[in-house]
């Protein structure tokens, strides 16, 4: 049976992949379901080799191998999982967007919640510059910091009133950048908790560090990704559709997934944008990374399934 059921699997995948691109060029997609799970909404290279994501209304995380196989994992409580990251103590972090936690779960599937607040919904996180964990507190209005080594929790109030932090990176300048979802700002911070904010208006939503020393962001609703240098200024770049998530990609380029369009995309540090052709079956991407061998793994919220592709995908919308 277990035999039978790999079979039909790698059967189902053919017609997703053909659809898009062709018998001849099949393997440049690869499709697997999320069994007993929904909404796969963020997604990270673990230091194991494998990927991880968080299954937001499903309250578990999961680990899907290279070669597809889904491992999935509940959290102790009912936690509403949301944002994940490669820890530097070889564990992957998570934010709990319900339960005034955050969380991280060992390779093997072990998960640990930690309390910071009694209420309040965590957002973006990321390793810090200090090897620490930094992340968003959006209803608490704070950036807080994990000590791992002493295991001592610290909370930086976002000087803007009601800013509602969303996502955060840690920037090539030694600092960490994090966006405002409700302020219309930039905030930086550094591993001391000093915070300034950049900009007015900017409504932005993910943000990520560009393998030119800038970060960069994605306008939320809007047809557009903006850059800021380390001395805050910003330049916007018009996309073809309105982004949602953006990651480092390969190369000088960064990744972002298409709100309602069927594809995902590529933006290079000069502001120039691919891409993909459209994925069959409405595909909606939420989370996007870069996984081994320069592989780009993204999440489908609508099919509510994990799919694998390469760098060559955005060549082919020309063929």
């Amino acid at each position: 049976m277990d035999k039978f059921f790999r079979i039909a699997h790698s059967l189902l995948l053919i017609p997703f992949a053909c659809a898009l691109i062709g018998t001849s060029q099949a393997r440049v997609v690869n499709s697997y379901s999320i069994r007993n799970a929904l909404d796969p909404i963020n997604i990270t290279e673990g230091p194991d080799g494998n990927l991880w994501f968080t299954l937001q209304h499903s309250s578990k995380v999961a680990r899907i191998t290279p070669a597809g196989i889904i491992t999935q994992f509940r959290t102790p409580t009912l936690s509403e999982p949301y944002d994940i990251t490669a820890g530097p103590d070889g564990n992957i972090w998570f934010t709990e967007g319900s339960t005034g936690k955050i969380a991280y779960i060992t390779p093997d599937g072990s998960i640990t919640e930690i309390t910071f607040a009694t209420f309040d919904a965590a957002a973006g996180i990321t390793t810090g510059p200090d090897g620490n964990i930094w992340f968003c507190d959006s209803t608490g209005n704070n950036i807080w910091r994990y000590d791992l080594a002493s295991q001592a929790l610290t909370a930086f109030p976002v000087p803007v009133s009601g800013s509602s932090p969303g996502d955060i990176t840690t920037g090539a300048d030694g600092n960490l950048w994090f966006t405002g979802i409700a302020g219309g700002q930039i905030g930086r911070i550094t591993p001391e908790g000093e915070i300034t904010a950049f900009g007015q208006g900017l409504n932005a939503g993910s943000i990520a560090t560009g393998p030119d020393g800038n970060v960069w962001f994605t306008v939320a609703f809007m047809p557009m990704i903006g850059r800021i240098t380390p001395a805050g200024e910003i330049a916007f770049f018009p996309t073809p559709s309105n982004p949602g998530q953006i990651a480092p990609g390969d190369g000088d380029t960064l990744l972002v997934t298409e709100f309602a369009s069927s594809r995902i995309a590529e933006i290079t540090t000069d502001g120039v944008v691919t891409e993909s052709p459209t994925f069959p079956h409405s595909v909606e991407a939420t989370g996007i990374t870069t996984g081994p061998g320069k592989s780009i793994w993204f999440l489908d919220f609508n099919n509510n399934r994990v799919i694998q592709t390469s760098p060559r995908i955005f060549s082919l919308a020309a063929e």
